[in-house]
């Protein structure tokens, strides 16, 4: 009995030290691009591929006057986080199932983020479009997504050797995702490196003490001195990017600037 209690004490130890280091990393950096997105006041955000919807949960409570709305292609997650609604209230996040490479509907939205997402679609261009036909103009897209090549600490987590099953690439050149944004008609505006140097051992190290209970509680305030590091000093290079792209202004038509020109000449 006293054996079977001391297993169920660290197992429950466990659960509650499962931090996900890399989750933390993320949800600082797409916190901190945000910020000055939603500064100005009240707006629509769709969260691209929620999840759990951790990142939506976090806004919606941050940012009540703005209205979030997570788009999953797993109804076991869109489930969990509407049951989860019913527990934690917000009258400003809502949660859908749907396909990102299918149209998305017709309400515009002036933020939307997508984060460790596209890696996992196959038809990214055809998800790109429709990110991109959702905004409203000068809105923005927020892509957090995994760059190759990547430099890590330990052997055994390079690409050749650490290759993930669910994703059907295991991330992309910096210029070939510009391109792709481009090519969905938006313009890249900014670059942020995430899982640089210093986040990245704090990856490695907390991985490789996934279950040894002694060796995460020993190790809990190096990663989070180092996950502190990284955001304080914004590396230079990282494992993944952080990409900020807007939907460019609409242009005036023709017409429009031809009596404009008019309209000058009969005042002179």
């Amino acid at each position: 009995m006293r054996l079977a209690r001391l297993k169920a004490a660290r197992r429950w130890a466990l659960r509650a030290v499962d931090y996900h280091v890399g989750a933390k990393i993320r949800w600082r950096w797409l916190r901190r691009a945000v910020r000055p997105l939603l500064a100005p006041g009240a707006h629509r955000v769709l969260d691209a591929g929620s999840g759990d919807g951790q990142h939506t949960f976090h806004l919606a409570r941050r940012y009540p006057q703005t209205t979030f709305h997570g788009v999953e292609l797993d109804a076991e997650h869109v489930a969990a986080c509407q049951d989860r609604l019913q527990s934690e209230p917000l009258p400003n996040l809502t949660f859908t199932r749907g396909d990102l490479t299918e149209p998305l509907g017709t309400e515009p939205y002036d933020l939307v983020y997508s984060v460790d997402v596209l890696e996992h679609i196959a038809d990214d261009r055809a998800a790109l479009d429709n990110l991109a036909r959702v905004l409203r103009p000068d809105g923005r897209l927020l892509i957090h997504t995994p760059l190759t090549p990547q430099r890590h600490w330990l052997r055994r987590f390079d690409l050749d050797r650490a290759a993930r099953a669910d994703h059907v690439r295991e991330g992309y050149g910096e210029e070939d995702l510009k391109a792709k944004v481009r090519a969905a008609g938006l313009e890249p505006v900014s670059v942020r490196y995430t899982h640089g140097r210093w986040g990245t051992l704090a990856w490695e190290l907390w991985t490789l003490a996934r279950w040894r209970l002694l060796a995460k509680l020993l190790l809990w305030p190096l990663a989070m001195f180092l996950i502190g590091l990284e955001t304080v000093f914004p590396p230079a290079w990282g494992n993944c990017i952080l990409l900020e792209s807007r939907r460019p202004e609409e242009k005036p038509t023709t017409e429009t600037a031809d009596c404009t020109d008019y309209t000058e000449v009969d005042n002179l």
